[in-house]
């Protein structure tokens, strides 16, 4: 299935223009997407994932614009066509 990926931060000029669009089996989870891009895109890698290889818990991830933490978090399943968004930690004041 196809998944159309938006990375909200200033480090995706660093990755290949290929990061925009994955190619995954049917059934796979938020969590499988991040592996599959952590696994091509080593600035992704470095910059969302700890050391463990664990998503550093101030990045969000949304699907068709909602938060996956309101669903099943990185265990939410992705159908064909979805859009999944990177999204770093907003501040304010």
């Amino acid at each position: 299935m196809r998944i159309a990926v938006d990375i909200a931060f200033s480090f995706k000029h660093a990755l290949d223009p290929s990061y925009r669009e994955l190619h995954l089996p049917p059934g796979a989870t938020v969590r499988d997407a991040i592996d599959a891009l952590a696994s091509c895109h080593e600035a992704f890698r470095e910059r969302v994932m700890d050391r463990d290889g664990n998503v550093q818990r101030h990045f969000h991830a949304w699907v068709n614009g909602r938060n996956v933490r309101f669903a099943d978090d990185l265990a939410t399943v992705l159908d064909d066509g979805d859009r999944l968004s990177i999204v770093p930690p907003a501040g304010g004041g």
